[in-house]
């Protein structure tokens, strides 16, 4: 299968987290669209990540077309089967050359100036400082060997937020990150106060990047859980705060991540 043998020149990291993240999300298709709560494209636009590894997704918006009809028809063929790997299978094949595609040309999408590390921002929708997380310090770990950098990045986003946005007074962030404790304690015990969980899983990375592991490849061991209990591993959350107040916890609680940027600062 073409899955099997990527293209000369491909990162095999990034071909097999594809490979399994898809195999994954056809699991949880076949298993949520035999529900029938709601339409079939609604279940592979909106409730998994497929769509963004394929050559279909335009960078920006999502669901920016449908997804190949034939997998409709594929999954009509396979509804009935006691288990899900015909579908996975005939599935992955389906969609391999459109994932292929987007392998050769897009890579791990974290190319660029990214002046917060892993950390990026919007203003959209909430009013406030919405915070979005990527792993840029592949193979290593943010919250484990980076995790000083990381919090220190933390604190530059926030300060500058601050001073580009005075009337922003929120930080928010809405992932499966906020359900470990190593990321929670970066922010003050309100945070994990205003925990709300989604109750509905959907197709952001704020709810299946807990698939990836430290290196960009597919972490099995939850994806073996995911199957076993049909429960995500780690909840997706939303919680939230005052810049203020996280900023004051971060250099409390952090000094060395204060000391850190400090270093970095030019006189």
């Amino acid at each position: 299968m073409e899955a099997e043998h990527p293209a000369p020149g491909m990162d095999t990291v990034r071909c097999r987290y594809v490979k399994g993240f898809t195999r994954l999300s056809l699991w949880y298709v076949w298993r949520r669209a035999k529900t029938g709560s709601e339409p079939f494209a609604d279940v592979v636009n909106k409730r998994v990540n497929i769509f963004r590894n394929t050559s279909f997704y335009d960078g920006k918006q999502h669901p920016g077309r449908p997804a190949p009809p034939r997998l409709a028809a594929l999954y009509s063929q396979h509804k009935n089967d006691a288990a899900t790997d015909g579908f996975e299978e005939d599935g992955l094949k389906l969609l391999w050359p459109y994932l292929e595609a987007r392998l050769k040309v897009a890579g791990d999408g974290l190319s660029g100036d990214r002046p917060y590390e892993c950390w990026s921002y919007d203003y959209t929708g909430t009013g406030r400082l919405n915070i979005h997380i990527d792993n840029v310090y592949r193979p290593r770990s943010p919250l484990s060997e980076m995790f000083i950098p990381f919090a220190a990045s933390l604190i530059r986003m926030l300060q500058d937020s601050r001073t580009r946005r005075p009337d922003i007074m929120i930080v928010r962030c809405s992932s499966w990150m906020n359900s470990t404790p190593r990321f929670r304690s970066l922010f003050p015990a309100r945070w994990a106060k205003s925990e709300v969980v989604n109750p509905h899983i959907g197709y952001t990375m704020g709810h299946w990047g807990q698939f990836m592991d430290r290196r960009g490849d597919f972490h099995a061991g939850n994806g073996r859980q995911f199957r076993a209990t049909c429960t995500l591993p780690y909840p997706a959350t939303a919680c939230e705060c005052e810049i203020a107040e996280a900023l004051s916890h971060l250099t409390i609680r952090f000094p060395e991540a204060v000391e850190y940027s400090r270093r970095r600062t030019p006189v």
